[in-house]
Parts: structure tokens; sequence; C-alpha cells
């Protein structure tokens, strides 16, 4: 565990939801600059790695437990942050099952290419050995 000072000196990135960064990624300037100032500290309060929590930390689990109303404009941008990233996650699964659909489809057509491709590598050998 460590003091929260140490969180409030790191710089939240989120590289995996917000390739582009937090503006482009659908929160304001104003959003974007909190969550990068506060991010690091709110993640390590949800995961209680902080020594010295205070009360407006501790609010923030509350906020996220969806058990009370962001307060501050902190709370307002990391639950817009929290927001965008589950709809986003939401839409990944979407994303994923179609290429794993297209996997199990693949195999069937891919037999018949399989048994072309060792002729074609024994024309290939042929023609190297010429």
């Amino acid at each position: 565990m460590l003091p929260r000072e140490h969180y409030l000196k790191q710089t939240f990135q989120d590289a995996v939801n917000f390739p582009e960064g937090f503006e482009k990624g659908g929160l304001s300037d104003i959003q974007a600059r909190l969550v990068r100032k506060h991010g690091a500290l709110i993640n390590a309060i949800t995961q209680e790695e902080v020594s010295d929590p205070t009360t407006d930390d501790l609010h923030i689990l509350k906020v996220i437990a969806n058990q009370s109303v962001p307060k501050s404009p902190v709370e307002q941008a990391w639950v817009k942050y929290v927001s965008i990233v589950k709809a986003r996650q939401a839409a990944a699964p979407a994303k994923t099952s179609k290429p794993k659909a297209t996997k199990t489809k693949s195999p069937e057509p891919a037999a018949e290419p399989a048994e072309a491709a060792p002729k074609a590598t024994k024309k290939t050998k042929k023609t190297e050995a010429s």
C-alpha cells in the first residue's frame, strides 16, 4: 500500500480503450485532464491499494457502485470514462464473435486447399531442382 500522493503523481493512460487519447475517445478536454490526473489514484482506490484514502476518495467507491451520485467534476469525469469503456467492451464481443464464426467455417474449405498446397510445393521443388 502506498500513500495517495504517490498515485496523484502518476499520469493515467488507457491505450487499450482510448488508443487515440481520451479527448478523441469521447471525453471533453477538461474530463480528459481530470481522468489523466486522478485515474491512477481512482484505480488504486478500487483495488484497495491506497494507505491513506480521504472521505472523498472513499465516496468515489460508492459512486462507482451506483450507491451515490457523483458530486465532483472528477467523479463525473470518471463515471463518463467508465461508461465509455463499458460500452466499448459490450460492443467488443460482437466483433470478436464474428471472426470466431469465420474460423469455424474456415477449416472445411481449408481442407481442400491444404491438399492442393503440397502439390504446389512439390512443383515448386521440381522447379528449384531443374
